[in-house]
């Protein structure tokens, strides 16, 4: 993988990790409206943790100078490393943040959803 493309894909993640953070804090704008705070923060944390499984992903996908056959095993690590970061920290947000479940898990569907438009708008 050449240095151009590490660079590329290292800014097109913090994209996608921008507009991640957009969606979660349209839906914790919502729950800071009908809620309150703590409803609010619950959201923004569940987008926090997603859009930085997202970082975490690309920055293991991006690490190395790997040959091209070799890319499998980057996208395989990040992945692992990603979603051991997200139950992680979503259980950790449950148990010892004091955050509220409802909102917790709206603002992770609201950032996965951000992924998805990132991923229209980036082709």
């Amino acid at each position: 993988m050449s240095d151009t493309v590490r660079v590329r894909g290292k800014r097109l993640a913090l994209k996608f990790a921008a507009i991640q953070l957009a969606c979660t804090g349209l839906a914790a704008l919502v729950f800071l409206m009908s809620s309150g705070w703590n409803a609010a923060r619950s959201a923004v944390v569940g987008g926090l943790i997603i859009a930085l499984g997202t970082l975490v992903f690309a920055w293991r996908l991006f690490a190395t100078n790997w040959p091209a056959a070799s890319a499998a095993r980057g996208f395989f690590a990040g992945e692992v490393l990603k979603w051991i970061w997200v139950v992680g920290a979503f259980a950790l947000a449950l148990t010892r943040g004091g955050m509220e479940p409802l909102p917790l898990l709206i603002g992770l569907v609201a950032s996965q959803c951000g992924f998805w438009v990132a991923m229209g708008i980036f082709k």
